[in-house]
């Protein structure tokens, strides 16, 4: 009797276990809190646009789908832009400019014990009038590394977070430069 209440309790275990895992290995989008730059306010700041960004909006991105792999959204994008933008003094509410983003590609690897993602996004900014005042391609890769996180899921997801915080940062320092 003692026997099969522990091969019961311990099917009980196993079962709980397997689930843990399976929850784990399920992909999460990527989070805007970590694709905002840490040092924003260091890259610099073009005057003439201090206060003028006051729409972003950004297309190309794609939802996560627990059961495949992690994403990067146009929404979760747009908030991390936005909020680096507002960090630095660019983004204003009501400001007369807007920030159109195109995300055209995030590399991702399959296998690895090293994670490098490259996203590719186009940056345009036009004024009232429909001007281009910024036009540019950003490419930026970020290498999540397997001791980051053993589970490989999770690994892909910091890889995403970094090489959108990347490009998020190249195009600051672009904007700072033009």
């Amino acid at each position: 009797m003692s026997t099969s209440i522990s091969k019961t309790n311990w099917v009980r275990v196993s079962v709980a276990l397997i689930m843990a895992l399976l929850v784990a290995a399920c992909a999460q989008p990527a989070k805007k809190e970590a694709m905002i730059p840490s040092s924003v306010t260091a890259l610099g700041l073009n005057e003439a646009f201090r206060g003028t960004l006051g729409t972003v909006s950004v297309t190309g991105g794609k939802k996560t789908n627990p059961l495949w792999v992690s994403n990067i959204s146009n929404e979760d994008f747009a908030a991390s832009l936005r909020e680096s933008l507002r960090m630095q003094g660019y983004f204003a509410q009501g400001g007369p400019d807007r920030v159109q983003v195109i995300l055209l590609s995030v590399e991702q690897p399959l296998l690895g014990a090293d994670f490098t993602v490259t996203m590719s996004a186009r940056y345009t900014i036009t004024d009232a009038a429909g001007t281009t005042k910024f036009d540019q391609t950003i490419k930026a890769p970020y290498t999540a590394k397997f001791g980051d996180s053993l589970i490989g899921v999770q690994r892909l997801r910091l890889a995403n977070e970094g090489a959108a915080r990347e490009n998020i940062k190249k195009f600051m320092e672009a904007l700072a430069q033009s």
